[in-house]
């Protein structure tokens, strides 16, 4: 294998398993993991570093996202031999090319991460990224009755989460947000209401949850699950 080969097979990998790691750290977060655990999850699986934490509990006792956590390690497992092996490859290429320049390959190689970590920032890329992968995680993972929640942040059993109206929930069927009483009974608070292209900041007493919204809340978890029936499988312990 020529050694430039090598390189641009290095890269490809490095494009890939970053691409692995966003994609199911979302996948992650429509079961209801914060992104900060989803992400630390997922790098833990593919690195078969770090899994055997208290944290891992969130993945045990979830049927669903122990198939997910199957399914990244399967990934994990074929990058280290494939890595391990193009690594092998370069080195013994180096070795028979005298006239090869490993400063300039290093800092190619730093250039592009650079440049790979900046486009990841980029807020459109991003956005329009975790759209494509909830819509295709949405339809794989859920069923049609089910409402998929993305989590963004977790406070102790507390959290801010984004909820997609697949079928609206019983108690929120054609009636307002006062009428519902899932503030006062429940201490859920609608914070944004995304329908369509309008998003709907100034949440008003009046509004009713419509099919298809995308409904910002903010709550305890286990009452988010109940008003907003989630399925028990993603998140009870005995899954």
């Amino acid at each position: 294998m020529s050694i430039n080969l090598a390189l641009l097979i290095l890269l490809f990998l490095a494009i890939l398993y970053i691409t692995i790691i966003e994609i199911f750290t979302v996948i992650f977060m429509l079961t209801g993991v914060s992104n900060t655990r989803a992400k630390f999850q997922v790098i833990s699986l593919l690195t078969n570093c770090g899994f055997t934490t208290t944290e891992s509990e969130i993945i045990v006792f979830s049927r669903k996202r122990r198939k997910i956590a199957i399914t990244i390690m399967l990934f994990g497992n074929i990058f280290n031999v494939a890595i391990v092996s193009l690594l092998v490859n370069m080195f013994i290429s180096f070795s028979k090319n005298k006239d090869f320049n490993v400063f300039h390959s290093i800092l190619y190689l730093l250039s592009f991460m650079a440049f790979i970590t900046i486009i990841k920032k980029i807020p459109s890329f991003r956005v329009t990224f975790d759209n494509i992968v909830k819509r295709i995680a949405t339809k794989v993972i859920f069923s049609k009755k089910a409402n998929p929640m993305l989590i963004f942040d977790n406070f102790h059993g507390f959290v801010i989460a984004e909820i997609k109206i697949i079928e609206v929930p019983e108690k929120l069927n054609n009636r307002t947000l006062l009428e519902s009483r899932i503030s006062k009974d429940y201490g859920i608070r609608v914070l944004n209401i995304k329908r369509d292209d309008l998003s709907i900041g100034d949440i008003s007493k009046d509004e009713v949850i419509m099919k298809n919204d995308r409904v910002m809340v903010y709550g305890p978890l286990a009452k988010i699950i109940v008003v907003f029936e989630q399925k028990p499988s993603l998140y009870s312990r005995s899954s």
